[in-house]
């Protein structure tokens, strides 16, 4: 089966994407800058992910990897790495199926959603390698929060995605979290 890839104004509309979740995720939890430098995350799109980091049912995976400063042996060295893996061809079949809904506001959702993982995850209110049991709780506290987060932005129409999401939630909580 052929995949379905990101195009240019897809990106374009990403990295705006992008720019709204940090700025509401960080204002949410009154993140400062030394924050993200302990909580390090890239965004990785299809093109650019590993075949573990690929999901046929998830919006996005948070993948986690160990990280060492060059030149340095000590485990203390080592600090966690996150990235969000969007599945382009997931998100673009969503916006065929769902022809309401705008790829701003859902990868705004998506991101702000994700972004919330790694926050928690980097301050310890959840263990990455939680059950599977808490991981559908946390999934639950987690698009609470998003949906806090992202409420004062009325131009994002987030209900739609809203609707999405719910769907998506119910059959993919297995795929939010990939141990590489």
């Amino acid at each position: 089966m052929a995949q379905d890839y990101f195009r240019a104004d897809h990106t374009g509309m990403l990295r705006e994407a992008l720019v709204i979740a940090e700025e509401m995720t960080s204002d949410y939890f009154k993140l400062t800058q030394a924050h993200w430098l302990r909580a390090r995350f890239d965004v990785s799109t299809l093109a650019g992910l590993k075949q573990q980091e690929i999901a046929p049912d998830a919006l996005a995976v948070v993948a986690k990897y160990h990280g060492r400063r060059a030149g340095r042996s000590l485990s203390s060295a080592t600090f966690d790495f996150y990235r969000i893996c969007l599945q382009d061809h997931n998100i673009l079949r969503l916006l065929t199926e769902r022809r309401g809904l705008c790829l701003l506001s859902l990868l705004s959702y998506i991101l702000t959603h994700e972004l919330v993982h790694i926050v928690r995850f980097s301050q310890f209110a959840v263990s990455f390698e939680a059950s599977a049991e808490e991981r559908g709780r946390e999934e639950q506290r987690v698009h609470a929060l998003t949906r806090n987060i992202l409420a004062p932005l009325r131009f994002l129409d987030l209900p739609p995605a809203h609707c999405v999401i719910d769907h998506f939630h119910a059959g993919g909580a297995g795929n939010a979290h990939l141990r590489v």
